[in-house]
């Protein structure tokens, strides 16, 4: 994580200076969240959130000063816990794993995360700048581990029973705090929903929801 932290405020650093003479501005972002999942099925249900971090660069293009297209790229880590009421099977490199019935699996997700979406500002008060942000968050699987609370699985290497591509949307309220010239800390709170099925479980369709507190500098 302090890699990834390092290589993005480079990056925000570096192309902030392509920025000064554009209608372009990068941010970059380290994200607190809880996130945890939705099942539609009965067999598998939600059994608690858990504590995760989101790190990344964002890409504002300004319309007008009051309208943003936002591209941005990340390293998303999510994931909860669900509770199986049958017994399930996990593919790890090859092998499969067995949990038994009535017990609880906490899945750790890590993603790259290419959010997209509209950022609605509205005039400077004072040194403050608010906003409404709304968008789409395409996601590719890069790691998933598995703990269950028999120890059956243990940090198990499940990537072959998540999905490579996940689909979600976002919600998010903000505020942007200059502190002279183009540089201001960034501010918010964000929803986010799935769209689309995690796990390649047949028996239920299974989605994750976060709820993010945005915290970052705007270059």
């Amino acid at each position: 994580m302090k890699r990834i932290l390092a290589i993005l405020a480079f990056l925000g650093a570096f192309l902030s200076l392509y920025a000064q003479s554009t209608r372009v501005k990068f941010n970059v972002e380290v994200d607190p969240q809880s996130s945890w999942f939705k099942s539609d099925e009965v067999s598998v249900e939600p059994d608690g959130s858990i504590i995760h971090m989101h790190a990344g660069l964002n890409m504002d293009y300004y319309f007008t000063e009051n309208y943003v297209f936002v591209l941005g790229v990340g390293i998303n880590n999510l994931g909860g816990n669900l509770l199986y009421a049958d017994s399930t099977e996990f593919s790890s490199k090859g092998e499969t794993l067995l949990v038994e019935p009535n017990q609880s699996v906490k899945l750790n997700l890590q993603y790259i995360d290419i959010p997209i979406g509209l950022k609605l500002k509205t005039e400077e008060m004072g040194y403050a700048t608010y906003f409404l942000q709304l968008g789409f968050n395409p996601m590719i699987n890069l790691n998933a581990k598995a703990t269950s609370e028999e120890a059956s699985l243990d940090k198990a290497d499940i990537k072959e029973s998540i999905k490579t591509f996940c689909l979600g949307y976002h919600v998010g309220l903000g505020i942007e705090y200059n502190l002279g010239g183009s540089t201001s800390l960034i501010g918010g709170i964000r929803w986010s929903s799935g769209l689309t099925d995690v796990t390649d479980n047949d028996r239920a369709n299974i989605t994750l929801n976060s709820i993010t507190l945005h915290l970052g500098v705007l270059f």
